[in-house]
């Protein structure tokens, strides 16, 4: 074994002794006000891509800085898959091309709530930008901007795996729990924000009280079955 084997085998033992494993469909990509940053590996390795580049002089927000680091990420992931392809005892050449099956996740009740939520969600965030919002409200402005769109592509992601018979049980109920719980956090923190609109800017109230409804219902249909289907 090489040096930088062993250094590779190191860096792989670390990550999975302190960092959260993948997948991170936990994620709500909202990295800043992220509790979870001491355990991501993806945080971590953003922060040192940032560091390294600032302390070479470089902009890593510029165009070529950004394509050489989108290529290292995918030589990386690239070396990764075939590590554990090698380890589990796959041959990658030998395996035959497998249609995944498309999935239309409007014919889940689930994904239809956060779709509709999602709409009318931006209509009013629009109507705000408009009309003004007060300094009380900016926070609880920017949480339900955030995670508006958010609720609607996880809710989406999640539907879109449920007809794969070819996916492995445990995968699957991996993936499900993180979506699940990141749809679930995207749900609470806008819950909270609505509560602190109405309080200061009472003249939306019917507006309001429709989205935290959706709210509502969203989260009711998560505890119903996540897999009903519409008109069933």
């Amino acid at each position: 074994m090489t040096e930088k084997d062993k250094k590779r085998e190191n860096e792989i033992k670390e990550e999975k002794e302190h960092y959260t494993p993948s997948p991170y469909n936990y994620c709500d990509y909202r990295c800043d006000r992220c509790e979870h940053q001491k355990t991501c590996k993806v945080y971590k390795d953003e922060q040192e891509r940032l560091i390294e580049h600032y302390v070479k002089g470089e902009d890593p927000h510029d165009p070529d800085v950004f394509m050489n680091d989108m290529k290292d990420i995918f030589d990386r992931t690239r070396e990764m898959i075939m590590n554990i392809a090698q380890e589990e005892g796959f041959d990658l050449d030998s395996i035959e091309d497998v249609e995944v099956p498309h999935v239309d996740p409007k014919q889940y009740v689930l994904y239809c709530l956060a779709r509709e939520y999602a709409d009318e969600a931006h209509v009013f965030l629009k109507q705000l930008q408009q009309d003004g919002i007060t300094e009380e409200a900016e926070d609880a402005f920017d949480d339900l901007m955030w995670y508006h769109t958010l609720i609607m592509a996880k809710a989406g992601r999640l539907v879109s795996t449920f007809e794969d018979d070819l996916r492995d049980e445990k995968m699957q109920e991996i993936e499900e729990k993180g979506t699940l719980s990141v749809i679930d956090k995207c749900i609470r923190v806008s819950r909270s924000a609505l509560e602190t609109m109405l309080s200061e800017l009472p003249e939306y109230l019917q507006t309001i009280a429709e989205l935290m409804d959706l709210l509502k219902r969203t989260e009711q249909q998560i505890n119903k079955d996540i897999r009903q289907k519409v008109g069933s």
